[in-house]
């Protein structure tokens, strides 16, 4: 009987009309008119040199989130996770691995809290919470991690299909319909796997690459100053950031991170457009 319902090569079939049939739809594109949804992933580097950088980024915070939400007149949900570049202890097991988001934080120059879940149960915030005061206390995760710091191994777990599903540690951070900004922030560098984040940031969009945007934080090759400890010109995080049409590369010697977020939010403008 298959033979019936299969016309023969090169002739179309009487009964079925194909253009009336979408046999593989396109992928669309949900940012099309602006951002409605939002999605932040920080990546904080944990290690020994990192305490006053992580004090500049918890004071310029609300410069870059608030200045995302007023240039954004549809922006009407955010997601907002840390992770750190590290296995972190700070986080209840089995969500203490490297890419898991912090619910809390533990050790040296930590604000030592249970920071979450927050309001909505997530271990990631969103609009319902006092995003200043969750971000503060998430953000500062100390300097007892490791001095092998895995900056972009962070993006590409903490993206990572498994940990995304329902089920897995950051259930639920990223929405099909939200633009996803990634901030790295670290005076360290991971070039070895720029393409492995680079993958896992796509993938998370459903290969949408133009919905993402990458903001990093870094030692640059012209910027005022060398941080103190053993730093590494973050040329593969720049890399990868610079990967993506939307992007932005300063440095993290600045004492004011307020003009480098603002800049950034000018590239989360553009990428709203």
């Amino acid at each position: 009987m298959l033979g019936l319902a299969v016309a023969g090569c090169g002739r179309t079939s009487p009964f079925l009309d194909y253009d009336e049939f979408d046999i593989f739809p396109a992928i669309k594109d949900p940012i099309t008119e602006g951002c409605g949804k939002v999605d932040y992933l920080f990546v904080i580097d944990n290690s020994a040199s990192m305490a006053d950088y992580q004090r500049r980024l918890v004071q310029n915070f609300s410069t870059f989130i608030e200045g995302v939400q007023r240039s954004q007149d549809t922006l009407d949900s955010v997601h907002v996770g840390v992770v750190t570049t590290d296995n972190y202890a700070g986080n209840p097991a089995p969500c203490d691995q490297l890419g898991d988001l912090v619910v809390g934080t533990e050790g040296y120059n930590s604000s030592e809290s249970q920071c979450g879940p927050y309001t909505e149960g997530h271990p990631y915030m969103t609009e319902s919470d006092d995003l200043a005061a969750s971000f503060a206390c998430a953000a500062q995760v100390g300097t007892q991690g490791s001095d092998q710091e895995r900056p972009l191994a962070a993006v590409g777990y903490a993206l990572n299909a498994d940990k995304l599903r329902e089920g897995g540690c950051n259930a639920g951070f990223i929405r099909d319909d939200a633009l996803l900004v990634i901030a790295v922030i670290t005076d360290e560098d991971e070039p070895e796997v720029v393409d492995f984040a680079y993958e896992r940031a796509v993938e998370a969009k459903n290969g949408l690459s133009d919905n993402v945007v990458a903001v990093a934080l870094v030692v640059t090759p012209d910027g005022p100053c060398l941080p103190h400890g053993h730093p590494r010109v973050g040329h593969g995080i720049a890399q990868f950031a610079r990967s993506f049409e939307h992007s932005f590369v300063g440095p993290i010697c600045d004492d004011d991170y307020g003009p480098t977020f603002a800049a950034a939010v000018a590239v989360v403008q553009s990428a709203c457009g």
